[in-house]
């Protein structure tokens, strides 16, 4: 008996409809397939400001750019240390990553210390970001930095009567007009130049925007003009020296703050 198909119409189809159907199959898998952390994208990195601290007790911080899906160890230490090793104060994940505030218990080996390290570094990407805060009840909130976690600490030249290092931080900013510090521990009598540079230049070689005399030292405010060339910036760095050899760097957000 004679079979009612060819032996064409039972063991081929056109190709483009075998080809058609591959696709199809290959793009409804594609996504079943793929690690999840390459259907997320990410970019940049995470960043924390200090939003408030209670003195020998807790600091509250608000962290920016998170990744997501990542599991943050945070740690304190004495300042300098960038909190490398540091002692582990708590953990928290990331979820779908942006933006959290988190507050964090001071352990009791660094109460009394006048400034305090924080660091939290992930698994498994291996992101990290660190700061540091002025354990006092006037700490102040300052926007950044991570890159470089304060001043570093300056060579000590000869001044009677003075100890330590100078440092300062960002009170306020009017995007792409003007920045207002607040300095703390600053040598008397010294007069610094104030410049302004790209983020990462730590201020070295910048725009020179003012002078300022410290006068009797300690705690002062300055307020200077974001030159025409650095408007513009998302991130701006500032510096200061002085003749003696006194200096101290940090950089803020470009964006109107507080």
């Amino acid at each position: 008996m004679k079979s009612l198909f060819s032996s064409q119409s039972r063991l081929r189809f056109p190709q483009s409809s075998l080809w058609f159907s591959l696709m199809l199959i290959i793009a409804l898998a594609l996504p079943l397939l793929l690690p999840t952390g390459l259907v997320q994208a990410y970019s940049g990195y995470p960043t924390f400001d200090i939003v408030s601290v209670k003195p020998d007790e807790s600091v509250t911080i608000k962290v920016i750019n998170l990744p997501p899906n990542q599991t943050f160890t945070v740690r304190m230490g004495k300042i300098g240390t960038r909190a490398i090793g540091g002692i582990e104060v708590g953990q928290f994940t990331s979820g779908s990553g942006g933006t959290q505030t988190l507050t964090f218990n001071i352990p009791a080996a660094l109460k009394g210390l006048h400034q305090i390290s924080i660091r939290m570094d992930s698994k498994p990407g291996g992101y990290f970001a660190y700061n540091w805060f002025y354990n006092t009840a006037t700490a102040t909130a300052t926007p950044g930095p991570t890159a470089t976690p304060g001043p570093t600490p300056t060579p000590k030249p000869t001044s009677s009567g003075y100890t330590g290092i100078p440092t300062f931080t960002i009170l306020s900013v009017v995007a792409d007009e003007k920045v207002t510090i607040r300095t703390h521990n600053f040598p008397a009598n010294q007069s610094f130049t104030v410049r302004m540079g790209k983020y990462g230049t730590k201020g070295i070689g910048g725009i020179a925007v003012g002078n300022s005399d410290s006068g009797k030292g300690g705690v002062l405010e300055f307020t200077y003009t974001i030159p025409a060339e650095l408007k513009g910036q998302s991130r701006i760095a500032i510096r200061m020296d002085s003749p003696a050899g006194f200096y101290a760097f940090n950089w803020f957000w470009n964006n109107t703050y507080p």
